[in-house]
Parts: C-alpha cells; structure tokens; sequence
C-alpha cells in the first residue's frame, strides 16, 4: 500500500512539474529564436550555430538519459 502511495506521489509530482518546466524551456527557446533578428542583434553564423549545436546536444543528453532508463526495465539475461 506504501509503495502505491509513493508510486501516485511520483506521479502527481511529474504531472505538476512537467508542464512548468516544459514550457520554461519552451518560452526560453523563442526568447533564443529571437536572437535571429539581425535588426536587434549582431552576431556570426558561427556564433548562432554554436548556441543551437549546444542545445542540441544538452537534448540528446535527455534523450541518452531517456533511452538508458528504458533500456534497463527491457534487459534479461538467460543462460
């Protein structure tokens, strides 16, 4: 019963800070995005695309974490 408890805890816990931090990063990837207007900011390419190669690979970081959690609960081992 315990266990449940903590189960529906994790839950509601995700639940409530998903949609928070999700569109944090969101509002915060447009705030990026509007770096882009030459008329505002002056910049390189190269400097552009090394902001974007960052937040890329900050993403597949995620991702990795995402596929090593998965990959545990599917590993068997038999003889």
């Amino acid at each position: 019963m315990e266990e449940k408890k903590k189960n529906v805890n994790k839950r509601k816990r995700f639940t409530d800070l998903a949609p928070i931090r999700v569109n944090n990063v969101l509002k915060h990837l447009r705030l990026v995005g509007n770096m882009t207007n030459k008329n505002n900011y002056s910049y390189d390419s190269s400097e552009f695309k090394k902001i974007l190669n960052d937040i890329s690979e900050e993403l597949n970081l995620i991702k990795s974490k995402l596929n090593a959690q998965e990959s545990k609960k599917k590993k068997t081992w038999k003889l």
